[in-house]
């Protein structure tokens, strides 16, 4: 009897010991994860989350490892602008059955609930809107934020613009606020160019960069002449542009000008490249237009001067692959252009020049490659105003080809070759360079080319100034009449003449010391000094010894008010090389002079 109760209390103690040992593993059993939803997520694919994650299917149930997988699928989010990404824990749905647990995940990328736009006071509200990357309805990303600000602060009628984003705490929504200011866009102007016994001319002009606060620019210029023994002419211009055609990116713009000459009107249609997540853009122009070309001798004296009627047609479409950092476009355009030259009967004397009519249809294709990022910095190319400066690098190539079968003069090629560069240390040292080639050839001969290049470098906070440097060059070869490089306070040599000297390839030197003494909220005040040195020669008959050159002093104006933030700069210039005359020479101008 004792045996079979010992034998029963053995049964019953093995019993108990296999039930508590295999409990926990039927408990696992049933906590096995057999499917896993995702909702919410647009930027992100189901399977790339899943990468991401360690808890999968048919694996245990842990609510530690999950939060782990939440707090890397999060980090992820925010490393590619998604700021405001979250899980919200109280939205994750856990369903047990028999079978296992079934999880339901929903990822809140960040999505914009309201946006208001404060500060403007002319320009409407939808204008601005307009011009973001994102709407109502969309997923945040700080890129997007970063390159909306770039984009409205390009637009003329602006002065500022940044923009702010929370998440509102009850909706979990994002909240967008737009801060901008508006600056003075209608600008008069009213100027007396000549006044003589024998001519007075008025110039009077308006326009408006913001017309009614929509975005568009219009142009108004009356022009009246007087002129002895002649009657007086009024010659007007107009001109209108709409950037966002029915809120679209497609834009039209057109001038009409009446000149002593003769008329010219262009007509344009385009939709830009507006932000670099563009895939593709399109451009057309129809343009007429007559022109008095003059030609110099290599002391700027004026030997001849041409009417030129200028006819052209052409289009343009470009398709952009990459991302917003490294991009690569590649285009297609045709154009037509003919020329008809002139010479006007004044009793001038001959000169080499030969501008023949040409009649030229063009058919080619562009390939550019753009590696940028964005920094932002202030007195660099403007005074005051916050610039947004592209470094990097770009270089493209472009190829056309003239032919006779569709109505050009004759056959021909012409490759363009570019290339430009922006580089900054420590924010504080920028190195811009630029180069460009133009050829025109066939398979015999090379007609003519032109190069271009430019090195220009900017020393920031340098004793409380600015420090700036740059050497540029223009060198025209084969010219053979056909064109001319001119050197005078046009092309940087201030103290000379707007044309002083002629050649086919010339070199400028230009230094600026560059201070600013008063930066108030109306108007920001500065001086420069500077010093300028060209050379002009043709063939190889360049003279080291022989340079042009000018020193001087300058004031320099802008105001945060104004349309456009330009620079407005009075400049009093020592000419050292000038023949029988070393005057001061006072200029004014719109832009730094480099």
């Amino acid at each position: 009897m004792r045996y079979k109760v010992s034998h029963r209390i053995l049964i019953c103690f093995i019993f108990t010991f296999l039930i508590f040992h295999f409990l926990p593993l039927l408990h696992a059993e049933l906590k096995l994860i057999r499917n896993i939803v995702l909702t919410g997520n647009k930027f992100l694919s189901d399977q790339q989350i899943r990468d991401l994650m360690d808890t999968d299917v048919n694996q245990n149930y842990s609510l530690d490892l999950l939060e782990k997988d939440f707090q890397r699928i999060i980090k992820f989010y925010q490393d590619n602008g998604y700021r405001f990404a979250r899980i919200d824990r109280n939205t994750l749905f856990t369903k047990q059955f028999s079978e296992g647990v079934y999880l339901r995940i929903h990822i809140d990328e960040g999505k914009i609930g309201g946006i208001i736009v404060t500060g403007n006071r002319r320009t409407q509200k939808n204008v601005i809107v307009r011009e973001l990357l994102f709407q109502v309805g969309s997923i945040y990303n700080t890129q997007d934020e970063f390159e909306s600000e770039r984009i409205l602060r390009r637009k003329p009628y602006l002065g500022s613009a940044e923009i702010f984003a929370t998440r509102d705490s009850e909706s979990k929504l994002v909240r967008i606020e737009v801060a901008v200011t508006d600056v003075w866009t209608i600008m008069p102007t009213l100027d007396l160019p000549a006044f003589s016994k024998d001519r007075s001319d008025l110039l009077i002009t308006l326009s408006d960069s913001n017309l009614l606060g929509l975005g568009n620019s219009a142009g108004f210029r009356f022009h009246q002449i007087r002129a002895a023994e002649e009657r007086t002419r009024n010659l007007l211009s107009f001109s209108h542009g709409i950037p966002r055609i029915f809120d679209s990116h497609w834009g039209i713009y057109g001038i009409y000008t009446q000149k002593r000459e003769g008329d010219s009107w262009q007509a344009r249609l385009h939709r830009p490249l507006y932000s670099l997540q563009t895939k593709w853009s399109g451009d057309s122009s129809l343009s007429e237009s007559i022109d008095l070309i003059h030609w110099y001798d290599k002391d700027g004296k004026k030997t001849d001067t041409f009417e030129r009627l200028l006819y052209m047609h052409s289009g343009q479409i470009i398709r952009v692959f990459g991302n917003r950092y490294r991009r690569t476009l590649v285009g297609l355009w045709a154009k037509s252009s003919r020329s008809i030259y002139i010479k006007t009967g004044e009793d001038i004397s001959l000169s080499n020049a030969n501008l023949t009519n040409r009649s030229t249809q063009r058919i080619g294709i562009s390939i550019e490659k753009v590696q940028r990022t964005y920094i932002r910095t202030r007195f660099l190319n403007q005074m005051g105003r916050v610039e947004d400066v592209g470094l990097g690098h770009y270089y493209g190539v472009s190829i056309g080809q003239a032919s006779s079968w569709y109505g050009a003069d004759r056959t021909d090629s012409e490759l363009t070759l570019s290339f430009a560069s922006i580089q900054a240390y420590r924010r504080r040292v920028f190195l811009n360079s630029l180069m460009g080639v133009v050829t025109n050839f066939d398979k015999h001969q090379i007609y003519s080319s032109i190069l271009t290049a430019l090195i220009k470098v900017t020393a920031k906070d340098i004793y409380y100034q600015t420090l700036a440097l740059q050497v540029k060059t223009a060198m025209g070869f084969n010219l053979d009449g056909k064109g001319q490089i001119l050197l005078g306070n046009l092309h940087g040599l201030r103290g000379y003449r707007q044309v002083h000297f002629s050649g086919e390839k010339r070199i400028v030197i230009n230094v600026e010391s560059r201070t600013v003494f008063w930066e108030g909220s109306h108007i920001i005040f500065g001086a420069v000094a500077f010093i300028d040195i060209g050379y002009i020669w043709k063939d190889i008959d360049i003279n080291i010894q022989d340079p042009k050159r000018s020193v001087g002093l300058g004031l320099r104006f802008s105001s945060p008010k104004l349309n456009g933030f330009q620079v407005y700069r009075l400049d009093l210039a020592f000419p050292l090389d000038r023949k029988g005359q070393s005057k001061p020479v006072i200029s004014y101008a719109v832009g730094h002079a480099f």
